[in-house]
């Protein structure tokens, strides 16, 4: 099983990310969290052993950096059920280079998070097992 986790500090943001994430069958009732911290202490403390993991995450947040937050996860028990998807606003080439580089992130996406970018992520070999057709 995947669960989405979308990671943005803008409501408004988080609110069509949920809409395009369960209008296009990534999950029907993805997880939201405004800040970083409750994200990791919920994969901590509340994930499940048997759920893989899908996280959108912001990469400029107050509090904590979608950065950060990567660095925290690696010492996360089961980190290796979690896949990331940094979504940003930022055309920072570097940007780019540091997500390609983390061994968490499947994809980097410019923001708004569209349908074609939902139907890209199920494609990607780390997730395409969820969405195999029975």
């Amino acid at each position: 099983m995947l669960r989405t986790i979308i990671i943005d500090d803008d409501e408004i943001v988080t609110f069509l990310q949920k809409k395009i994430v369960s209008k296009c069958d990534l999950d029907s009732e993805p997880y939201s969290f405004k800040d970083a911290q409750k994200a990791l202490d919920f994969l901590k403390n509340e994930a499940d052993d048997e759920t893989d993991y899908l996280i959108m995450l912001d990469i400029n947040m107050p509090k904590m950096s979608g950065w950060e937050f990567l660095e925290k996860l690696k010492a996360i028990p089961n980190n290796d059920q979690v896949h990331v998807v940094m979504v940003t606003s930022s055309i920072d080439r570097k940007d780019k280079r540091d997500a390609a580089n983390d061994p968490h992130v499947v994809d980097f996406i410019e923001k708004p998070v569209s349908a074609r970018h939902c139907s890209k992520l199920k494609g990607i070999s780390k997730l395409s097992m969820h969405f195999e057709e029975s």
